[in-house]
């Protein structure tokens, strides 16, 4: 007979229980009651329930603040598209008409004197199908004869495709100022039908607006930096944002800074408005937010509570108290806003749940508010207006094949060019720090006494 399990040593007790049969099993909890009687379950009994209540009101809970819900506003905006620039400190101003071409373009563009060869061919290809859409296929030849290419220049395209260079050249004093068709046509075109005035026409505007051109007058080439101004006229005032140092290459609501004044007089039809709406007020939600339901579960993905911050990140620490304690307390005003423009909260008067009604902005300025373009100090009401600046969404650019940063040098009165992205043999930016430390590494492995492959 052999012992009990229960009475053998450690030592063999383990061999045993490894020898053993067994029988796994799993449990888990489900949202089902044992009966069709949820009662139970939906009180959510406490065992001491009055433990909880003194917690309670030791931490202030228990405490009314007589705090009601907005439930409706009343808002009232100002909003004037952008009607005048500057580039540079002090150039002539131009109005802004054309709303389709991105401020970056306005600003960073650059003289074009003749465009390349082969965006001019494309340009006048580009002529020749549309000749054909509107029947007037038949020009063609004339077209060629006329403006093509240089056989001496351009051996490949002569006899085949225009110049768009020189048919804009003959093109532009034909043109209606007022967008209609043009008020004559060159020579050796004088038969052609009276379609053909309103082809030549649209192909111009198009060919215009294929590339900005620009004088460069914003580029500052003793600091590397864009300068502009930008005008809009609200019903209040006229407001002027001004950039001194962009050099982003991403234009934003940050790289302005308003100021009361004008650039001038501005075109016919770019006066702003004011507008009177009535809009609902919705909680507001981030990421980690508090759940306000008592058997909702939170979003793990962002724990705000897991935040490691110092004794002194007070401004972290901030940040995690005000989400978790005030985050349920935040609302939004949805006002759709169209790009282009200067905005500013007129009036904003808001009712909540008791029939308060609070007037939470007004035209007199200051007070609490964020994303704010005036300057420190500001009382008038430049100081809360909003920007949307009509700029490019998305660019398709690749990283720098060439990076090259500037140092200045004070106490040897020089500049110093360091290279930090270069290209290697086959046209790959290779950074010259990795460069250098593969360099070294292999140079040791081969050269152990040498300090580096530059030394």
């Amino acid at each position: 007979m052999t012992d009990p399990i229960w009475s053998l040593p450690i030592a063999k007790l383990d061999v045993e229980l490894a020898n053993l049969p067994s029988a796994v099993t799993w449990s888990r909890l489900e949202p089902l009651a044992l009966t069709s009687d949820l009662t139970a379950g939906l009180q959510a009994l406490l065992g001491d329930p009055l433990w909880l209540i003194g917690r309670q009101w030791q931490f202030g809970e228990l405490q009314g603040e007589d705090a009601g819900t907005p439930i409706s506003s009343i808002v009232e905006i100002e909003q004037a598209p952008l009607s005048r620039l500057r580039r540079g400190s002090s150039g002539p101003p131009v109005d802004l008409i054309d709303e389709s071409v991105p401020l970056e373009a306005r600003i960073e563009a650059e003289p074009v004197p003749v465009p390349a060869e082969r965006v001019r061919a494309e340009a006048g290809l580009q002529l020749l199908r549309r000749l054909a859409g509107t029947g007037l296929g038949t020009l063609r030849t004339r077209v060629i004869q006329r403006w093509g290419f240089d056989e001496a220049a351009s051996p490949v395209l002569a006899g085949r495709v225009p110049d768009a260079e020189q048919v804009a050249a003959d093109l532009r004093p034909l043109a209606d100022p007022d967008g209609g068709p043009l008020t004559g046509l060159p020579g050796g075109f004088g038969n052609a039908p009276a379609a053909a005035r309103t082809a030549f026409a649209d192909w111009l505007r198009w060919y215009d607006g294929y590339f900005v051109r620009g004088d460069g007058a914003a580029w500052n080439p003793h600091r590397q930096e864009y300068a502009f101004a930008v005008q809009a006229e609200l019903p209040s005032g006229a407001v002027q944002l001004t950039a001194e140092e962009y050099t982003t290459g991403r234009l934003d609501w940050p790289d302005v800074v308003a100021t009361l004044g004008t650039l001038g007089p501005g075109p016919a039809g770019r006066i702003g408005t004011l507008t009177r709406q009535i809009r609902l007020p919705v909680p507001a939600g981030f990421p980690g937010m508090p759940a306000d339901r008592l058997w909702q579960f939170e979003d793990a993905r962002v724990y705000l509570g897991g935040l490691e911050a110092g004794p002194t990140d007070l401004a972290r620490l901030a940040l995690v108290e005000f989400s978790l304690a005030y985050g349920v307390d935040w609302f939004v005003l949805p006002v759709e806003l169209v790009a282009g423009s200067v905005y500013w909260v007129h009036q904003l008067e808001v009712v909540d749940t008791f029939g308060t009604s609070v007037n939470a902005g007004s035209a007199q300025g200051g007070g609490w508010s964020m994303f704010g373009l005036g300057q420190p100090g500001e009382q008038t009401f430049v100081a809360d207006v909003l920007a949307l600046p009509p700029v490019v969404p998305h660019v398709l650019e690749s990283e720098p094949l060439e990076e090259v940063a500037l140092m200045r040098d004070e106490m040897a009165n020089l500049v110093w060019g360091v290279e930090r992205v270069v290209q290697t043999a086959d046209g790959r930016p290779v950074n010259r720090n990795r460069l250098v430390a593969n360099c070294d590494r292999r140079f040791r492995e081969i050269w152990p006494t040498q300090p580096s492959c530059t030394g």
